[in-house]
């Protein structure tokens, strides 16, 4: 379900478990549960993704925040932001055409600015201003980001990276890269709006839901440290019909009573369950 986008792992990384969930009949199904409840196991220490790519960080993003491209459920690369976008003869450059219309909105659902292609550059500038533990992916790949990471220039318009109009962002790279469409999907390379960025300013990205702008399927309502997480759709999203889940509840979950996850979801607490072959429960 990374499309649309519920992200089922919740931090929670369990290889030895059976799933078990109350859903499973299908996404079809009218009568499916509104509301996805489960547990995490990792506070996020931040929310700016451009800067961390820690899993902490990058399960919450990737509910909230759409970039160019994403991947549909068989991890196939399908239009997000970009509706479009087309590639030069020689392979070094690659332009894509946002839709129109597509907004940010805080937390509270209050709209704040359209999503433009100067958005894209913020982006990438604030993560490479911001030293961002994802950029090795792309530092190389775009012309010009080495130079400007390594403070051999300290002006970005020498990035190969550019809005060539308000829906038209563009970038160049040194080399063909078949696989560069991929990268787009990265946290690093999301969209940030400059005018938010510089008003939050050292407040930007702290782990509280007020700190980001939303653009993507769910806003984050709370976030409330070794407690719980909770999202809640976002009623205006540019393909809100297809997202199926209306709310998210996860409670913090610390390891340390591996029954309680199919005690709870026996109980109606949680959508799923994690079943470990140890349980007293595994045999029924």
């Amino acid at each position: 379900m990374k499309s649309k986008k519920w992200l089922l792992g919740a931090g929670v990384t369990l290889s030895t478990a059976i799933l078990l969930t109350a859903c499973g009949k299908s996404e079809k199904n009218a009568d499916a549960p509104k509301t996805f409840s489960y547990v995490y196991a990792v506070d996020p220490s931040s929310l700016d993704y451009s800067v961390t790519s820690k899993s902490s960080t990058s399960d919450v993003i990737g509910n909230v925040v759409d970039g160019l491209l994403e991947n549909d459920k068989y991890g196939n690369l399908i239009p997000s932001l970009a509706e479009d976008w087309s590639v030069s003869k020689d392979g070094l450059t690659y332009t894509y055409k946002l839709r129109k219309g597509v907004k940010w909105y805080t937390s509270e659902g209050e709209e704040y600015a359209e999503v433009k292609a100067q958005d894209f550059v913020t982006g990438l500038k604030h993560a490479a201003d911001g030293k961002s533990d994802g950029l090795s992916l792309v530092e190389k790949s775009i012309k010009g980001l080495e130079a400007y990471v390594s403070g051999e220039t300290n002006d970005f318009s020498t990035v190969g990276v550019k809005a060539l109009d308000d829906y038209t962002v563009e970038y160049t790279l040194n080399n063909p890269e078949s696989f560069w469409n991929s990268k787009v999907t990265t946290a690093t390379m999301l969209p940030v709006n400059e005018e938010f960025l510089n008003a939050t300013g050292k407040d930007y990205g702290t782990p509280t839901p007020s700190s980001i702008l939303y653009n993507g399927p769910y806003f984050l309502k709370s976030l409330i440290s070794k407690s719980v997480i909770e999202y809640e759709k976002n009623p205006n999203y540019w393909d809100k019909d297809n997202v199926k889940i209306d709310n998210v509840k996860l409670t913090f979950y610390d390891g340390s009573d591996q029954e309680s996850l199919i005690r709870s979801f026996t109980q109606g607490a949680y959508t799923t369950a994690r079943l470990f072959p140890a349980s007293s429960n595994f045999e029924s």
